[in-house]
């Protein structure tokens, strides 16, 4: 009979049946005469699995069967992960080794003839060793790298093979997370936890892990422009107990030799290695067919047409601050604005449900550019943009205004957003639109948004001032200095603190009314501000 693996050990019932499996013949008193601290009772209760072993006894019966000390370890790991099965699971919790990629946040990948399974084999990424060196109690892993690429399917791995017994709870369970508890933060922005709560967990040796874009980090990290709320205080300090690992946008040239050996065996990887329109997981999320269903929509055919307009309308709306999904009313209000009246008599009746179907049909089997949002079974509250669409849109539409009916039907179908949505609409040059959403706001709401932005102003005009201002000024006013303006753009856009003050100021300073009209539209700070104060002295 083979001796019994204790790496297949993790419930107590099979810690029982392995030991007695390791025992064998031996009687209970050749077992006490092989160690002097076994006892019949103690031998009784470890067999039968009426009391859990301590390490010590545990110890004492294995040196009894002939096991010495490095033999012991994986046996006294085994009771370990016995013992932690018997520890009260967090409400909504499951083993980390039964969590399933797609509940957590893992994106589906396309689909080829003769695919086996829902995803292709993992392809170990250079980051790997780090990232679970770091998965101890009391720790706060965050992976900081762009939509699609590859952060959530590096976090599941890691987790799944490096603590598949313990509990993982998602943030929205309601569960309190304890020891041996994994807290899943995947797209922290869309669920980030008080700050108390994060603590308060890591104190009870929870250890929670997370993924962010970067520049949805950047503006976490650092405090705002002048003038603008410092919303991210909360979350700026627990960034301050991160450790966060940087993914890159594309495989290294080992990754990418590790992929070829693991794509002798399955079209998909093959395929995405031999792409050239982006990265290897981009291109396993579907992320270029997303943006060709957009960009390239046929224009003469309504579907197709309407379609188009539904996802920019959506696309719109998240680039202006809208946090929650774009619902059928506004998608119905938003979507003519962006058609030509020809094409709007060319709709039939039912364009809307036609658009929502171009726009929702997954591409590949593995994502679509409108995923619906159930409110409850069979019922649909809204609709969410693809993450990889939404980032190449907001690059290709920095500058792009919003028509009128989009901010009406913002202002109509999004309450939720109201105090996002009237920052961005004054950033962007519309006072009517963010007065209207204020005006919305209960009086002492109002109250608290006006004096938490002039306290915001008062300390980072005095952090200035002072000449405490870090690297990143430093290197924000050389730019501005020599007329650097389109890395100050891109430093901007990826939230660098400072970035969007020097861009404004000197685009101010040398009268770009251009410039500054583009920065208004893209919501960049203070832009709105300077361009009206130009205006009026000329």
């Amino acid at each position: 009979m083979p001796a019994p693996d204790p790496a297949t050990v993790h419930t107590r019932d099979e810690l029982v049946a392995a030991l007695n499996a390791l025992r064998g013949a031996r009687s209970y008193k050749a077992l006490a005469r092989a160690h002097p601290g076994l006892r019949h009772s103690t031998l009784g209760d470890l067999l039968t699995g009426k009391s859990a072993p301590t390490r010590e006894t545990l110890s004492a019966f294995l040196t009894a069967c002939g096991l010495g000390h490095a033999a012991q370890r994986p046996w006294l790991e085994a009771r370990d992960r016995a013992a932690a099965a018997h520890l009260s699971r967090p409400a909504g919790a499951v083993r980390a080794r039964a969590a399933g990629a797609r509940q957590l946040g893992v994106h589906p990948s396309i689909q080829t003839p003769g695919a086996a399974g829902e995803l292709p084999a993992y392809v170990s990424r250079d980051f790997d060793a780090e990232l679970r060196r770091t998965l101890r109690p009391g720790a706060f892993v965050l992976l900081r790298g762009g939509s699609s690429t590859g952060k959530t399917r590096a976090l599941f791995e890691a987790v799944r093979e490096t603590l598949p017994d313990w509990w993982l709870l998602l943030p929205d369970s309601g569960g309190t997370p304890g020891p041996r508890t994994v807290l899943w933060l995947d797209e922290w922005q869309r669920c980030p936890l008080p700050a108390d709560r994060m603590r308060s967990a890591l104190a009870a040796g929870a250890i929670a892990v997370g993924t962010l874009w970067p520049e949805e980090y950047n503006c976490r990290a650092a405090p705002r422009n002048p003038g603008q709320p410092d919303v991210y205080a909360d979350e700026r300090t627990l960034l301050a107990l991160a450790h966060v690992i940087d993914v890159p946008e594309a495989f290294s040239a080992a990754e990418r030799g590790r992929a070829e050996h693991v794509a002798a065996g399955d079209d998909r990887l093959r395929l995405a290695l031999s792409s050239t329109d982006a990265g290897v997981t981009q291109v396993l999320a579907a992320g270029p067919e997303l943006i060709r269903r957009w960009s390239g929509a046929d224009t003469t055919d309504p579907r197709q047409c309407t379609g188009r307009a539904v996802i920019t309308a959506a696309l719109d709306a998240r680039r202006a601050g809208a946090r929650t999904p774009a619902t059928r009313d506004f998608l119905a209000a938003a979507a003519p604005s962006y058609l030509t009246p020809a094409q709007r008599a060319a709709a039939p009746r039912d364009w809307l449900d036609r658009a929502l179907d171009y726009a929702t049909t997954r591409l590949h089997g593995a994502a679509a550019c409108l995923t619906p949002v159930s409110a409850d079974m069979a019922s649909v509250c809204g609709y969410r943009t693809a993450d990889y669409l939404h980032q190449h849109a907001r690059r290709r539409r920095r500058a792009e205004p919003l028509p009128d009916g989009v901010w009406r039907a913002l202002v109509d179908h999004h309450p939720e957003d109201t105090l996002e949505l009237a920052d961005s609409a004054a950033r962007r040059g519309r006072p009517d639109i963010a007065s209207s959403l204020h005006a919305r706001l209960p009086p002492a709401e109002r109250l608290r948004h006006a004096v938490h932005g002039a306290c915001h102003r008062t300390l980072v005009t005095a952090v200035i001032r002072d000449g405490l201002a870090d690297a990143d000024d430093r290197l924000n006013a050389l730019l501005a200095g020599r007329g650097h303006w389109a890395e100050l753009r891109e430093r901007s856009d990826a939230g660098r603190p400072g970035a969007a003050r020097h861009l404004v100021d000197g685009l101010t300073r040398v009268g770009d009314l251009d410039a500054l009209r583009a920065e208004m539209h893209a919501g960049t700070p203070l832009a709105a501000e300077r361009l009206s104060a130009l205006l009026s002295v000329h």
